[in-house]
């Protein structure tokens, strides 16, 4: 029997009873970890970042309102993206269209059975839908590769660790809570090589046609989710017609269309382009000012600043912060492998071995050319535009497998790289839009950042009002907010101030805050505060600006002001973040702030633990007093638990915003 017939590595008679209970148990790891990943998915929170809410929301308008366009559900609160294009007046997802049109039918069919709606029950309808979308094509996955494992190793230890390192030991776990792409064609590929593998036999079922229209289509649907998988599906197609040129034609060619031919009609339908959105990068579709607020790729934050030369950029892709050996240390195994492939006697492994190794640098070289877009694939716990290779690295790893199964050192390292793979995988489980371990770990010692750094505040600021207004004599300026609290009624809080002693030594501005019910039923509660003006706009602390005109005024009345001014119960400076727009209704543009932010640690009673007092500011020169918004939090600091939390968002001024000018 050759190496290329029904069974590549036979089995010896005595041994048939072991090869049973080693199927028996990579059954069971495939039924473990579509269970296990299952249960991870029904408590993964929805939404979490604005590469998935981008897909979420053209989902919604395809099942709710039959468009593409995402301008009506990205104004609802969680929903908002970065990941989007304005062509026409209209907002559009940069995703490819295909995928989330298949998911759109499907949640259209979970509503329709369940009763459910996508933006009412979010975590239901989606914890279903990626049931169907992600976990059970893992699922599939596995099969296949239990399939392909018994094709190209004839070592129980080695199907069985290679079981595992699939279902556990991989970065596409984490990606399995959130819409994305790349599970999805993770596990087309690995259907694609099975299939491949069949048609590359040598024995009677060479003639048998499912293997050519399944490798065609599941190839055709990786190249629709992964467009650089399009080498792959080119030197797939080469293989295939070197062994039957008739089936690659009629089979293998037509299976594969399908897909791609949707994809271009699904394009054409969204955008009125056959193009994906992707070849629109940095042009005008990207780069816009709507409402005053600025697309994010105008001016992109974080690892999207592109920052890294080439050289760096291959460094941490391969064995930095982003890398394919740092993070999933078995990969070694992978490359090892393709080094000594040549040896290899075994035909077909051979053959998905070098496919395996040129794909790979193939789609690395392609993304080492794309200059512009060196991020590492946004903010993500893994190199995730290469996470569609791993069907390819865990064919790799086999041959490495099969010789450390005969000695025990071997199946020691191995079980080591595992383990390292594994925390990778698995401590980034409840959220995949985040960085890895490793880029955290490395940020905290300083020895990366990607971070610009924040424009400084003008002046030492003590308070979460910024400024006081300038008034002629007798003249009143005045801001009002609207103030929400969970759970209660909103209510109304003015700022009125105007300037007393204009131009004199004792110059103060006098403020009067009125907080006031929204039904107006409670009575409005009043207090006065004078202000050293002077002395505020140097950027003394409260304690030095305040001052009481009445000589009794009791030491609680004045450490409640103090805490007003402050926003907090000790006095802490404000520090300057990032740079944000927030719609209000005072123009129809966004006003343009810089939040600042400042927190304590602060205990009431000397007896009572501390808790954590923090305030988010949001300043602008728009306004009166130069703030927008602003925000207080009280919260446990070993829980995190939020006891407190109200924001106060303008809604009216005096004097008036001016008219908004386009930069």
């Amino acid at each position: 029997m050759t190496s290329d017939s029904l069974s590549p590595h036979p089995i010896p008679p005595d041994n048939v009873s072991a090869a049973r209970v080693g199927r028996t148990a990579q059954i069971l790891v495939i039924i473990v970890a579509t269970l296990l990943h299952g249960i991870f998915l029904s408590k993964a929170k929805p939404l979490q970042s604005a590469n998935d809410r981008s897909r979420w929301c053209t989902v919604w308008s395809l099942v709710n309102r039959g468009t593409f366009q995402i301008d009506e559900i990205r104004q609802r609160p969680g929903w908002d993206t970065i990941d989007m294009v304005y062509v026409d007046g209209h907002f559009y997802s940069t995703k490819p269209p295909l995928l989330t049109t298949v998911v759109a039918g499907i949640t259209w069919c979970v509503q329709r059975v369940t009763g459910w709606t996508l933006a009412d029950q979010t975590q239901a309808v989606t914890f279903m839908v990626l049931l169907l979308v992600n976990v059970l094509p893992f699922a599939v996955s596995l099969v296949a590769w239990m399939a392909i494992l018994e094709q190209i190793s004839d070592q129980p230890w080695t199907r069985l660790f290679s079981m595992l390192i699939a279902a556990f030991g991989t970065l596409l776990t984490p990606f399995l809570m959130t819409l994305n792409n790349h599970s999805v064609a993770a596990a087309s590929t690995m259907v694609a090589l099975y299939a491949l593998l069949e048609i590359l036999r040598d024995d009677q079922n060479r003639n048998a046609i499912w293997p050519y229209s399944l490798c065609g289509l599941a190839v055709g649907w990786t190249v629709c989710n992964e467009l650089p998988a399009g080498c792959l599906g080119v030197m797939v197609l080469v293989l295939a017609y070197r062994r039957s040129p008739s089936k690659t034609r009629e089979y293998f060619l037509a299976a594969a269309v399908l897909p791609v031919l949707a994809l271009m009609v699904t394009n054409i339908v969204a955008t009125g382009s056959w193009k994906p959105v992707y070849a629109d990068y940095g042009t005008d579709k990207y780069r816009f000012v709507v409402d005053g607020v600025p697309s994010y790729w105008m001016q992109p934050q974080g690892v999207d600043r592109n920052l890294d030369s080439p050289w760096m950029y291959f460094l941490h892709c391969t064995i930095g912060h982003h890398g394919l050996f740092s993070l999933t240390p078995i990969a070694v195994f992978s490359l090892i492998s393709w080094v000594t492939c040549a040896r290899l006697r075994d035909r077909r492994l051979r053959t998905l071995m070098m496919l395996g190794a040129a794909t790979t640098v193939i789609v690395i070289a392609f993304y080492l050319t794309r200059t512009q877009n060196y991020n590492y694939g946004g903010v993500s716990c893994g190199l995730r535009w290469a996470l569609w290779l791993t069907p390819l690295w865990l064919v790799a790893m086999v041959p490495v497998m099969d010789a450390c199964a005969g000695f025990k050192r071997g199946q020691v390292l191995a079980v080591l790289l595992v383990a390292g793979s594994m925390y990778s995988a698995w401590q980034p489980i409840d959220n995949p839009w985040r960085q890895p371990w490793l880029f955290q770990w490395m940020e905290a010692r300083g020895w990366i950042d990607y971070y610009e750094e924040q424009p400084p505040l003008a002046k030492p600021l003590w308070t979460w009002f910024s400024s006081l207004p300038e008034t002629a004599e007798g003249d009143t300026a005045w801001i009002e907010f609207t103030v929400l609290k969970p759970g209660i009624a909103s209510c109304f809080v003015r700022l009125l101030g105007r300037t007393v002693q204009k131009e004199t030594p004792d110059e103060r501005f006098e403020l009067e805050i009125r907080e006031t019910s929204e039904d107006g039923a409670t009575p409005a509660r009043v207090r006065t505060l004078s202000i050293n003006t002077k002395k505020f706009r140097e950027g003394a602390a409260p304690a030095e600006f305040l001052r009481w005109l009445q000589p009794d005024v009791a030491l609680a009345h004045q450490q409640s002001d103090l805490a007003f001014v402050r926003g907090l119960p000790r006095k802490v400076p404000f520090h300057a973040r990032a740079i944000r727009y927030l719609k209000t209704p005072l123009r129809p543009e966004a006003l343009k702030c810089q939040l600042a932010a400042a927190h304590v640690s602060f205990a009431v009673d000397e007896e009572d633990p501390p808790l954590n007092y923090r305030c988010d500011t949001w300043l602008t020169d728009d306004v009166p007093f130069g703030v927008a918004q602003v925000e207080f939090h009280v919260s446990q600091p070993d829980t995190n638990a939020v006891l407190f939390h109200e924001r106060w968002t303008v809604h009216d001024c005096w004097p008036k915003v001016l008219p908004f000018k386009r930069p």
